[in-house]
């Protein structure tokens, strides 16, 4: 398994669960197209939790899907497979994902002042701190000022890293 592929199982993980990446990962060992009567069969599963594991991977870009009609029944036969062509898409739209979420997060932090509580380390926003006088709801020590620029420094540097690593990533896949 290639090491993109690890990472797409990975995402996959993290976004739709273990049953899910059981699908995925064997679609990426089998490297051809199956039914979803095919997988269920080789894992063991009932037919509609693969199926529904499968319609949730398509929805978000790890997996592709061929239709045919059956001549004898007329019904429809879905021919399954892993999207390995879209990886460096979904890795992409991932990491633009995060990058929103770093964002948001400095944005937090700049518009806050902090308090911490010297005991427990839990950290408070003025206005958390100041509805509790400025004491530890937990313990009831006293709050003290919390300089947080050690954390927007780190992510300042984490967004232009990977906005650095997008904007890398997309001039290489435009070309």
């Amino acid at each position: 398994m290639s090491e993109a592929e690890g990472i797409l199982l990975k995402i996959a993980q993290e976004m739709l669960g273990e049953e899910a990446v059981s699908v995925l990962d064997l679609l990426l060992k089998k490297k051809v197209e199956m039914t979803d009567e095919e997988i269920a069969n080789l894992m063991g599963v009932k037919v509609n939790n693969i199926r529904k594991s499968l319609y949730s991977l398509a929805e978000h870009g790890f997996v592709t899907y061929r239709r045919t009609r059956d001549k004898e029944t007329g019904w429809y036969i879905y021919y399954w497979k892993a999207n390995v062509e879209q990886i460096n898409n979904i890795l992409l739209n991932r990491k633009r994902q995060i990058l929103e979420k770093l964002r948001a997060r400095l944005e937090f932090e700049n518009s806050n002042t902090f308090y911490i509580c010297p005991e427990d380390f839990n950290r408070f926003t003025f206005d958390e701190a100041f509805e509790s006088q400025f004491k530890c709801p937990r313990c009831g020590s006293p709050l003290v000022y919390y300089d947080s620029s050690r954390v927007k420094d780190m992510l300042n540097q984490r967004i232009s890293e990977l906005e650095e690593e997008i904007k890398r990533e997309t001039k290489a896949s435009s070309s």
